[in-house]
């Protein structure tokens, strides 16, 4: 008996003393050692300007990622600032992430402010083809400069699908979004279409590149 209660004295010693026994540190791993800055690049119809810089692992998970910039961000002009551009990461060659332009909107707080009493909003969404046969979806409203009746609504719509359809058709995709911003599309619509009844304003509000279409 006494040697049974010697042999639990020595085992729960022995437990004690283990459990008392200083813990193995893990080794952590720092994973911000293992990410890389890179800068992320416009396409070269807008000059290839930076559009920002992100940290990243792995560059491939970079590809696909999609980048919002405003007007004034990317061209330092402040009457494009309620412009919206979107541009889609589409391949990573060492520290720099290149990007194609896939569409943008205009803020819609800016088109509130656009529309006043008697006035008409005149709207369509369509799809059209570039110069190079790629598919976009295009919205467009304009704006008039008193109340419309519903032959001028008609007749405006028409009109600017027709002009629409005219000028993106002479456009290579490439150069899609920068036309719309920075160039003359809107202006060349807006000047057919006021031909049917005074225009306070023309926008092409939004646009995106249909994938697979």
């Amino acid at each position: 008996m006494a040697k049974d209660k010697g042999e639990k004295k020595d085992k729960k010693a022995a437990e004690k003393k283990q459990a008392t026994k200083p813990k193995t540190k893990r080794k952590t791993t720092d994973k911000w050692k293992k990410k890389a800055w890179y800068t992320i690049i416009a396409p070269a119809e807008f000059e290839r300007t930076e559009l920002g810089h992100t940290i990243v692992e792995k560059p491939e998970n970079l590809v696909n990622r999609v980048i919002l910039i405003s007007g004034r961000e990317l061209a330092n002009q402040p009457k494009k600032q309620h412009f919206i551009l979107k541009f889609k990461i589409t391949d990573v060659t060492a520290s720099k992430a290149n990007t194609e332009s896939i569409g943008h909107e205009i803020k819609e707080s800016y088109l509130k402010r656009t529309v006043r009493r008697r006035a008409s909003k005149v709207a369509i969404v369509s799809n059209f083809n570039s110069k190079d046969n790629k598919n976009w979806k295009i919205q467009i409203i304009a704006i008039t400069d008193r109340k419309a009746s519903r032959t001028q609504k008609t007749a405006i719509r028409r009109l600017m699908t027709e002009a629409a359809k005219k000028y993106f058709g002479e456009i290579d995709s490439a150069k899609i979004v920068d036309s719309i911003v920075f160039g003359q599309v809107s202006n060349k619509i807006y000047t057919d279409a006021k031909k049917i009844v005074p225009l306070k304003r023309l926008e092409i509000t939004k646009s995106a590149i249909q994938i697979g279409k």
